[in-house]
């Protein structure tokens, strides 16, 4: 799932992990003609029931990185 907040991309691909699902966040933008890319880390207890659950807290926390950068 590939969301644009305030100009960052946030890019969000959930993987199943037993029979929950992790998020893998990664935040990117263009500026002076280079793309910064930040992967952000999920705790390894960050497990969610649903696929959509997990692609909708990864983006929350992409939004919330980008809010304090």
């Amino acid at each position: 799932m590939k969301r644009e907040y305030k100009g960052w991309q946030i890019e969000v691909s959930s993987y199943p992990s037993g029979h929950k699902w992790r998020p893998i966040v990664i935040v990117s933008i263009q500026t002076d003609g280079r793309r910064e890319i930040t992967n952000l880390r999920t705790p390894s207890d960050w497990l969610f029931n649903t696929k959509q659950e997990s692609d909708e807290q990864g983006h929350h926390l992409g939004s919330t990185w980008i809010e304090r950068h």
